[in-house]
């Protein structure tokens, strides 16, 4: 890849991925507007992005899938880090653990049922899918710059909530799903990997991190 095309690449980068947030936070919190409708507009952009990108191969993308092989490990490597993770909400959390569920059911269940098909989706495909055909060449193609790189930035877009642990939660379940991205090459391993511990988190009572206070559900 020629200098010229990779500085046009970071700085693109740059400008998604790290001005974009704040943008987004300035529409959310001055102008009040719900988030979904704002990340609507955000994943709009990125199609677009996308559209125009010849190279990006769409019918493989989603035709690739995972062995069960695969699929064992995510639900093996879930029951112990999900199990650490409800723990943890349980003992240092009580007055919200499975509050969610227990107060408004029905809301729950939307959340559950559309928590994956909307904002997993979306996030998959910019900070997985979009990035890694998109700026890993300009990274210089090694997964160890990569991975953390396409994490960070998955936490840094976290900062719209206005509080560290969804930078922190983020910045962990980035490194996750980037790296089995980078295993596998399916959009469908991390789909499946992010909603798990997306619903669990919204479950035990840590999804009230990742909220705007502007209604956004």
């Amino acid at each position: 890849m020629s200098l010229p095309r990779r500085a046009r690449l970071v700085a693109e980068m740059s400008a998604l991925f790290l001005l974009g947030p704040f943008v987004v936070m300035h529409v959310v919190y001055v102008e009040r507007v719900p988030l979904l409708q704002v990340l609507a507009v955000v994943l709009s952009i990125f199609l677009v992005i996308f559209l125009l990108d010849r190279s990006f191969p769409w019918r493989a993308t989603f035709l690739r899938g995972f062995g069960l092989g695969e699929l064992l490990r995510i639900l093996a490597l879930f029951a112990v880090l999900g199990g650490a993770l409800t723990a943890y909400a349980a003992e240092y959390h009580p007055r919200t653990f499975l509050s969610f569920p227990n107060r408004v059911p029905d809301l729950w269940l939307k959340v559950m049922i559309l928590y994956p098909l909307a904002s997993v989706t979306a996030q998959e495909l910019i900070f997985r899918v979009f990035f890694t055909h998109r700026y890993a060449a300009a990274l210089g193609g090694s997964p160890w710059l990569v991975i953390p790189v396409s994490a960070a930035l998955f936490a840094f877009s976290h900062i719209i909530f206005n509080n560290w642990q969804a930078v922190a939660i983020s910045f962990a379940g980035g490194l996750l799903f980037a790296y089995r991205y980078h295993r596998t090459k399916s959009f469908w391993a991390t789909f499946v990997e992010h909603s798990l511990y997306g619903n669990l988190i919204f479950t035990i009572g840590l999804g009230r991190y990742f909220f705007t206070g502007v209604a956004n559900v």
